[in-house]
């Protein structure tokens, strides 16, 4: 009987081990991934960009990556969706930039996976986002909407735009700034000729048409290193060898004034005068000389056909900004050329640029 027994406990307890082995892996699973802020800002500015950097560690280290995600933020845009990584083994240091959009902000909850595959990643784990302090800015009327911890002009050009206003043309570099925020406040029309944004360094070619009495662009934006406003000064200085930062962009103008003429025919007149007096040749070349030149600037101003649906540049740059669009074929007046542009004026009296195939064919 004592066999039979000791038989049966021996059946029941094979049957039973089975089941108990297969709830281990499910009890608990091994902490595989570490992650801790490194550094976190406890102050900024609204409009500021900022860095969270975290130090992550690893148990494994067979793996291809280390993936993020992001939820629960509030208050801030991601600028960088991969991290700038730095290696120091055991260790990773992940830097992410955000910029604060307004004055409550939280950082994300950041769920960290390590990723061994394309189609398997594992042991994800969780830090909890942080609050921040952000102050909101009292800015003056010049103010641009940049904050930087510098912004330094390049380069810049201002040149004749019609009667009443000159188009300046400048680039600029700014350090971790959002350059496309930037707007002047005393512009006609401005706008970005090329723009390059990075968290690090960032630059722009941005034009503004103001009026001409202005004699300096004035304007400023918020330096985080001194935390305070600095003022941006370009003296409009106005150059006949160029409309932008281009070089080559000088323009075969028309010269028609009244004064020219009136002052050409005066000698001319006189110059008649004295040759019926007188008789000498010397003197019919004073009538001949400024007759010429009348004849020359009192040519009828040449127009050109424009098709329906053509651009009008601001400037002759292939990539160059368009603010009209012809709604008709209709003619304009030629005020010059460069390359494969026309320099025309508008109904409303303003200058624009004409790409030569948009022309309309004879």
């Amino acid at each position: 009987m004592r066999f039979i027994f000791s038989f049966l406990f021996l059946i029941t307890s094979l049957w039973a081990e089975p089941d108990s082995y297969s709830d281990t892996p499910d009890m608990a699973e091994q902490k595989v991934l570490y992650i801790s802020y490194e550094e976190v800002p406890q102050q900024i500015f609204q409009g500021e960009i900022f860095a969270i950097h975290l130090k992550i560690l690893s148990t494994v280290t067979s793996f291809d990556d280390i993936t993020y995600q992001f939820e629960n933020a509030e208050g801030l845009t991601l600028l960088t969706p991969e991290p700038v990584r730095e290696v120091k083994l055991p260790y990773y240091y992940d830097t992410f930039y955000f910029i604060a959009d307004r004055t409550r902000i939280r950082t994300p909850d950041i769920t960290g996976s390590v990723k061994f595959s394309e189609f398997y990643q594992a042991y994800p784990t969780q830090l909890q986002g942080q609050k921040i302090d952000v102050i909101s800015l009292n800015s003056n009327r010049r103010f641009v909407k940049i904050l930087s911890d510098n912004f330094s002009i390049l380069q810049a050009k201002t040149t004749y735009y019609d009667r009443h206003s000159n188009i300046a043309v400048f680039t600029a570099s700014a350090e971790r700034c959002n350059l496309e925020t930037f707007k002047l406040t005393d512009a006609i029309k401005q706008g970005f000729e090329s723009i390059e944004t990075s968290f690090d360094t960032s630059t722009m070619t941005y034009y503004a048409v103001i009026p001409s009495e202005i004699e300096t662009l004035k304007f400023s934006y918020f330096n985080l290193q001194k935390k305070r406003f600095v003022d941006v000064i370009i003296p409009i200085i106005i150059d006949d060898d160029s409309v932008s930062t281009q070089s080559d962009l000088k323009p075969i103008e028309h010269k028609h004034t009244l004064i020219k003429i009136t002052a050409a025919g005066a000698v001319a007149f006189v110059g008649l005068i004295l040759l019926l007096i007188y008789r000498r040749v010397f003197y019919l070349l004073l009538v001949i000389i400024p007759g010429l030149y009348i004849a020359y600037v009192s040519v009828p101003i040449q127009y050109a056909c424009i098709k329906e649906g053509s651009p009008i540049y601001l400037l002759p740059m292939q990539h160059g900004t368009v603010f009209e669009t012809t709604t008709s074929e209709y003619n304009l007046e030629v005020q010059g050329s460069v390359k494969s542009f026309i320099k025309v004026k508008l109904h409303n009296n303003n200058i624009g640029w004409i790409k030569n195939e948009d022309l309309c064919t004879p």
